[in-house]
């Protein structure tokens, strides 16, 4: 497979950005676009699908060289889904995540389930699914509509008077290919990729992005969406948001009552594919794998599971004659993505991966062109240290941190016959064999606007979806409805919770949080719309969501409903030149203009295929109990 180009740069003059001393000599290349989009993750290639349907120009940057996010580049290539969406053929889904589903598997000759396995009704290759919205991009790419810079991070906003008036990013260049970006894993390229001075390894391309010179004047000038996996341009732009658990309230029952804890977010995940042999293959242990960090962890979890349980829990591939947990055949190959396996979930003020507010401005990240991703790369490397430490344990590991708790004597089989696959043509598609980024089920989540029923900020709430934890009085026996619904989905609020216990005892393993069951619900414009910044938009899991209800709008395709509400209403404020706030102002007060616009905007997201209300489910009606 060839691989795409690291950078498409489309117009401009160019001049020196003293972001670095190092840097000073290197020219900026100047790109026009009507929308921005940090992030190729689902979300924002569900945003630019959208925006460049409706006519708009969109620029669009992606850290690795793969889009796709969870489905591809962190290598959760097993749709999270429910079968109330599946249903009536999906109809249920966005219009382009159905077109996703459908593309991979007809490259798959129509097989609808390649991997056979038992979580979901799709499981495939990584690298199949990047192929995919790679081409579902690429006649945009060709006529200059989508200029699409692969490789390349977000190194500068620059904010006034309200709105983001530039971005820049930096595009690292492999000066060999034999130590490219996919030679190792991130955490040694993280802090060289945010640099802008060429390094050993990378040249470096600068680039600002700008609204069109035609726009100028216009109350929107361009539009910017941050779909990144962590909400990077959060702290950026200077918006509020939130990080960790929440404190303990009417809305969020099931919080912590010892209060906020920033550093508390879900565990991350790094991937890896495996394969059946026909022969052992020899195995040796990791770099700290008898640590308690990593040997002392690994776990099947439950007596019900077994290694053929969770090998086959996310298979991508199997034989085309066997079918179930039981069924294991020479050559097939499983992605693992395992809570007491390769998530890694150690995460204090001292550890953990996304830094807090606090930490940003001690490190003297938030100075200008001082930004370097906003993440600790020892607890990357950690992460990758523990991933690989998990293949290990499962082909020649033999204790088991929670089944010894009940069996001290327990002893787990052996598996040699199974291999690591590492390299360009496999399915994760790097030479380490682990995703190109993590698995990052929580970032930054940005707090909306304050209103007079969300004096401190706009927030979708536990009560607002949850089966189990319902307000008598707001909301009983249904989720609650939104008049600014611009999307829809269901998944159970799923926690991967972190750990606070320095010496990693197994005993506090299991989460405060508890999983439970969500009715089908809406996604709110609000929840997409930060405060003080009037172009921006949040079209990722970095939405106004609380730490709980985070854990069911996650994943996959709620993330691609996030990610098309974003692109629409994006393309729908630059032609009505109407900011995303003031669309939403009728919600809370009397404000005709408002609603009749919001109106049009949810036409126009219905319009283009996007559910945003679930047949037959009103305030009157009592059919929320059959969607289970």
């Amino acid at each position: 497979m060839k691989r795409a180009l690291p950078w498409l740069l489309a117009g401009g003059s160019a001049f020196v950005l003293a972001v670095s001393a190092a840097a000073q000599s290197l020219p900026v290349s100047i790109v026009e676009c009507d929308l921005f989009i940090a992030g190729g993750g689902l979300g924002g290639v569900a945003a630019a699908i959208e925006a460049l349907g409706l006519g708009k120009k969109v620029c669009m940057s992606e850290i690795t060289d793969w889009l796709g996010g969870q489905a591809s580049q962190q290598g959760v290539s097993a749709l999270d889904e429910r079968p109330l969406q599946r249903s009536d053929n999906g109809q249920l889904f966005p219009r382009g995540y159905s077109q996703f589903r459908a593309a991979i598997r007809s490259r798959y000759k129509g097989e609808r389930n390649p991997g056979r396995c038992w979580v979901s009704e799709l499981c495939f290759s990584p690298q199949i699914g990047a192929e995919v919205l790679r081409e579902r991009l690429a006649p945009f790419v060709a006529t200059g509509q989508l200029v699409l810079l692969t490789d390349t991070v977000v190194k500068d906003l620059d904010v006034a008077a309200s709105r983001i008036e530039a971005v820049t990013t930096i595009t690292h260049v492999p000066k060999d290919p034999a130590t490219g970006v996919n030679s190792r894993p991130l955490s040694q390229f993280l802090l060289d990729w945010y640099d802008p001075a060429p390094s050993a390894l990378f040249d470096k391309r600068l680039t600002r992005f700008v609204p069109p010179a035609a726009r100028k004047g216009h109350s929107v000038e361009w539009m910017v969406i941050d779909a990144t996996e962590t909400g990077e341009l959060l702290p950026l732009a200077g918006v509020p948001y939130r990080l960790g658990t929440d404190r303990q309230n009417r809305w969020e029952p099931d919080a912590s009552p010892e209060g906020e804890d920033p550093y508390c977010i879900q565990g991350f995940t790094y991937p890896f594919v495996m394969e059946q042999t026909a022969q052992p293959q020899a195995h040796t242990p990791p770099p700290n794998y008898d640590s308690p960090y990593n040997g002392g962890y690994y776990s099947y979890e439950k007596p019900q599971f077994s290694f053929a349980s969770i090998f086959t829990y996310r298979r991508i591939w199997g034989a085309v004659d066997g079918t179930g947990v039981g069924a294991l055949s020479d050559g097939d190959q499983s992605m693992q993505n395992w809570t007491f396996g390769n998530d890694w979930r150690l995460s204090t003020g001292a550890t953990n991966l996304i830094f807090t507010e606090s930490q940003l401005r001690e490190r003297r990240q938030l100075l200008k062109g001082q930004w370097q991703g906003g993440l600790r790369p020892e607890a990357l490397q950690r992460a990758e240290e523990h991933a690989l430490g998990y293949f290990y344990w499962l082909v020649a590991g033999q204790s088991d941190s929670q089944l010894r708790k009940v069996d001290p004597n327990y002893q787990k089989p052996l598996y040699p016959n199974y291999r690591f696959l590492r390299g360009a043509l496999t399915p994760m598609g790097t030479d380490h064999g682990l995703s190109r980024y993590p698995y990052i089920r929580e970032g930054r989540r940005l707090v909306g606007r304050p209103s007079i029923a969300y004096p401190f900020g706009f927030t979708i709430y536990q009560t607002d979806i949850s089966r189990a934890r319902q307000d008598p009085i707001l909301n009983p026996g249904r989720p609650f409805i939104y008049l600014d619904a611009v999307g829809i989905s269901q998944y159970p609020i799923d926690f991967h919770g972190c750990i606070v216990d320095e010496n990693f005892d197994p005993s506090p393993f299991e989460a405060k949080e508890a999983p439970a069951p969500s009715f089908p619900y809406q996604l709110p414009l609000r929840a997409l719309i930060p405060q003080k910044i009037d172009n921006l938009l949040a079209g990722n899991k970095n939405i106004a969501t609380s730490h709980i209800t985070n854990g069911s709008y996650r994943v996959h395709p709620i993330e691609w409903a996030i990610g098309a509400a974003a692109g629409n209403t994006a393309a729908f404020a630059l032609e009505r030149d109407w900011i995303p706030a003031r669309i939403v102002a009728g919600v809370d007060r009397l404000d005709y203009a408002a609603d009749r616009e919001l109106r049009a905007l949810q036409r126009q997201i219905v319009e283009r295929g996007n559910p945003i209300a679930y047949p037959g489910t009103t305030i009157f009606d009592t059919k929320w109990a059959d969607y289970k």
